[in-house]
C-alpha cells in the first residue's frame, strides 16, 4: 500500500470540464478506517487498494463526476482555497491515484456500458391498463384520446381497471367502455368487481395456502376507506405476467408535450434532477404547449425492455459524452442491464400530495419559480406546471409518473395495496430485485388535467420527518450485503424476510431502527435546506424570495428541533395519525402480512398467468 501525504493542494487548472484529455471518476470505492488515522481506499472493481491521509479522502468525495484531472484539481482547490499554493502536488496526487486504478476512466466505463453486439430486442407483447376510480368523465376523455393514434402493434388489448366505489359510476363506466370499444381492433376489457372476484377466486383455488395473501393484495374490504391505488396496480401486474404493461392514470390526455426548455442528450440522473416550469393558469399552460406528433404510447414502449448498452450507443457517440456524469450512477450497469421501467414527465398537474415537492427541485427551477410571483402558494395552486427531464434520462429507481411502462417478463414485486407512496416503494423494490437495471425517463411530458378540486394538495408547510411509509422506503433502500449476486427471486424472498423481521421484532429494537432512520432523514433534509438558503443569496431580489426564505427558515428550525428532541415513543404517530398500542399492533400485523405476501408473490403471479377471463 502507498501512504500518500496530502500536504499539497489541488491547485488551479486551466482546463475546463470539457477539455480534451482523459476523463476520470472516483466511484465504486469503499473508504475504510486505516492505521494512524489514515483511510484505506478499496476499489472493488479491479480490487485496487491504497492508504491515504484523511484530507485526501475528503477531497476525493468531490471527484465523482467524469472530468479531467486538471478539472478535478481546480474543483478541489475552489472548495479549499488554502490548497491553492499546492496545486502541482495536488495534481500529482490525483493523477497518481488515477494511474493506480482508484479512479475509473471514461473509456473503461464506456466499454463496460456498451460492450456486446448492441442489437435491439424484439418488441414483445404489451397490455394497456387504464386505472380509473369514480371519474367517468375522465375515463371517457382518455378513451376518446386513445383513438387519436393507432395503438402500437405490440399492444394486444386494453384493460380498464375499475376501482370505483360508487355503483352508479361503475355502471356509467361500463356504458362508456362499451361505446368507446366499438370498432376497436383489440379487445377492450372492463375489469369490474365481477372480473376482480373471478380472478381472486381463481387464485384462491390454485393457491389455498396463500388465500390470505391474495385477499391482502386484492380485496378492497381489507382496506376500508383507504385509497387503493396500489391494489389497482396489482391487478394490472397480475394480468400482464410475462408481458410488458403500460399503466395510464385516468386523468391524463394521451398527448406528449415537448419540454419548454432546450432539449438535452441522454443523461444519467437522479429524481432530484427533474426540472420544472410554472404557469399561472391552464390557459397559460396551453399557450406554451408544444405537442409532439408521435403517439406517447409508442414512444413509451420504444425503450421498455431494451438492453441498456443498445440504448446508450444509440444516444451517445463515445466516452467523451460522459463528461460531468457522476460515475457512481453508472457503477452498477453493464452488459446485462436492461430498462425494466419507463416513465415520463407531467404537463399540468404534477400529481403531488402537497406543495413541498418544490423543495427537491434544482436551483435553476427554484429561480424560475421565484421570478414568477411573490405568491408561491397561489402559483402552485394553479397546478399548471411542467415537471420532468429535458431529454431522456436514466435513473436507478422509479418515482411518480401518470404514464408508466413495466417489463413484466422478469420478476417484479407487488405494489403496497393501500395508502399513498406505493409508487416510491415499488420503485425501490424493483431496484433491490434488479440492481443492475435502470429506469428510462422520457424527455417529454404527458398532459395531466384533473377535474376535481385539489387546493388541499398545494399547501406548503415546514418540512418534517415523521414515521411513515417513506421510512420503510429508506430502510429497504439499504441493500444488505448478503443479497448481492442472488437471483431476483431470491432477492424478493430476502425482501420478504426483511419486512417480516421488522414487523415481528421486539418493539424496542423496532423503535431504535425508526429513530436511526428519522435522524438520517432529518439530517439529509436539513443539509439540503441549508444549501437552498445559501443559493437564495443570489436570488434575494426575486419576487418570491421572501416567501421561499420564510419556508426554508421555518423548515430549518423545525428539523433542528426534531433532531434535538428525544423521542421515547417514535411510533406514537405514524403517517400523521396517532396510534395507541392496539393501532401499532395492527400496523405490525399488516407488516407481517406484507412480508408473507412478498414471499408468496411469485406463486401468485404464476397462478394468475393461467387465468382465463
Amino acid at each position: 500500500m502507498t501512504d500518500i501525504n496530502f500536504s499539497a493542494a489541488i491547485g488551479e487548472a486551466n482546463s475546463a470540464d470539457s477539455a480534451n484529455g482523459p476523463l476520470w471518476s472516483f466511484n465504486g470505492v469503499k473508504m475504510l478506517a486505516g492505521p494512524g488515522g489514515s483511510v484505506i481506499l478499496h476499489k472493488l472493481r479491479g480490487d485496487r487498494r491504497v492508504m491515504v491521509q484523511p484530507d485526501v479522502a475528503e477531497a476525493l468525495r468531490q471527484c465523482g463526476p467524469f472530468r479531467t484531472i486538471e478539472a478535478h484539481t481546480r474543483r478541489v482547490i475552489e472548495s479549499s482555497p488554502l490548497l491553492k499554493e499546492h496545486a502541482e502536488h495536488t495534481h500529482q496526487t490525483l493523477q497518481g491515484l488515477a494511474d493506480g486504478g482508484i479512479f475509473e476512466s471514461s473509456d473503461t466505463c464506456w466499454q463496460r456500458l456498451t460492450q456486446g453486439d448492441n442489437l435491439r430486442c424484439e418488441q414483445t407483447a404489451c397490455r394497456l391498463f387504464v386505472l380509473t376510480c369514480d371519474r367517468p368523465a375522465a375515463l371517457d376523455r382518455l378513451l376518446s384520446g386513445l383513438r387519436e393514434f393507432p395503438l402500437p402493434l405490440p399492444v394486444e388489448g386494453v384493460w380498464i381497471v375499475d376501482d370505483s366505489r360508487d355503483g352508479e359510476n361503475i355502471k356509467e363506466n361500463a356504458a362508456i367502455i362499451e361505446r368507446q370499444a366499438e370498432g376497436a381492433k383489440v379487445p377492450v376489457v372492463h375489469v369490474d368487481l365481477t372480473f376482480r372476484q373471478n380472478l381472486i377466486q381463481h387464485l384462491k383455488s390454485a393457491l389455498p395456502e396463500y388465500r390470505h395473501c391474495v385477499e391482502w393484495f386484492l380485496e378492497r374490504s381489507v382496506w376500508g376507506a383507504q385509497p387503493t391505488y396500489g391494489l389497482a396496480r396489482n391487478l394490472a401486474l397480475l394480468l400482464s405476467v410475462g408481458k410488458r404493461a403500460l399503466m395510464l392514470d385516468d386523468d391524463i390526455i394521451p398527448q406528449a408535450i415537448a419540454p419548454p426548455l432546450a432539449a438535452k442528450n441522454l443523461d444519467f440522473a437522479t429524481p432530484n434532477e427533474r426540472e420544472a416550469q410554472f404557469y399561472a393558469s391552464r390557459e397559460a399552460l396551453s399557450e406554451h404547449a408544444l405537442p409532439l406528433p408521435d403517439s406517447p404510447l409508442a414512444m413509451m414502449l420504444d425503450a421498455l425492455g431494451q438492453p441498456l448498452p443498445t440504448l446508450i450507443a444509440e444516444h451517445l457517440t463515445d466516452h467523451a459524452r460522459l463528461v460531468g456524469t457522476d460515475g457512481e450512477l453508472l457503477t452498477r450497469h453493464g452488459q446485462a442491464s436492461r430498462v425494466l421501467v419507463s416513465q415520463c414527465g407531467s404537463w399540468g398537474d404534477p400529481g403531488t400530495a402537497n406543495g413541498n415537492w418544490i423543495f427537491n427541485l434544482p436551483a435553476a427551477s427554484i429561480k424560475k419559480l421565484l421570478e414568477q410571483s411573490d405568491d408561491l402558494q397561489g402559483l402552485l395552486s394553479a397546478r399548471s406546471h411542467w415537471l420532468g427531464y429535458r431529454g431522456p434520462a436514466l435513473t436507478h429507481y422509479g418515482t411518480l409518473s401518470q404514464l408508466t411502462g413495466l417489463d413484466h417478463s422478469v420478476t417484479l414485486p407487488p405494489y403496497l395495496p393501500a395508502g399513498r407512496g406505493e409508487d416510491s416503494l415499488f420503485g425501490i423494490m424493483v431496484q433491490r430485485l434488479h440492481p443492475d437495471c435502470a429506469v428510462w425517463n422520457e424527455g417529454w411530458a404527458i398532459r395531466h388535467e384533473n377535474a376535481e378540486d385539489r387546493d388541499h394538495r398545494t399547501a406548503m408547510s415546514p418540512l418534517s420527518a415523521r414515521p411513515g411509509l417513506s421510512l420503510l422506503v429508506d430502510f429497504l433502500g439499504h441493500e444488505p450485503r448478503d443479497q448481492r449476486g442472488l437471483s431476483p427471486a431470491a432477492r424478493l424472498t430476502g425482501l420478504a424476510h426483511q419486512v417480516r423481521a421488522l414487523a415481528t421484532m421486539e418493539l424496542g429494537a423496532l423503535e431504535n431502527i425508526v429513530r436511526e432512520e428519522l435522524v438520517s432523514k432529518r439530517g439529509a433534509l436539513l443539509t439540503r435546506c441549508i444549501d437552498h438558503l445559501k443559493e437564495l443569496g443570489a436570488m434575494a431580489d426575486l419576487a418570491g424570495a421572501p416567501a421561499w426564505q420564510t419556508f426554508l427558515e421555518q423548515s430549518r428550525d423545525q428539523l433542528v428541533k426534531e433532531l434535538q428532541t428525544p423521542e421515547p415513543n417514535p411510533l406514537a404517530s405514524i403517517g400523521g395519525v396517532a396510534h395507541d398500542q392496539a393501532g401499532i399492533q395492527q400496523l405490525r400485523e399488516h407488516g407481517e402480512q406484507f412480508g408473507n405476501g412478498l414471499e408468496a408473490w411469485l406463486s401468485i403471479c404464476e397462478a394468475a398467468a393461467t387465468f382465463k377471463a
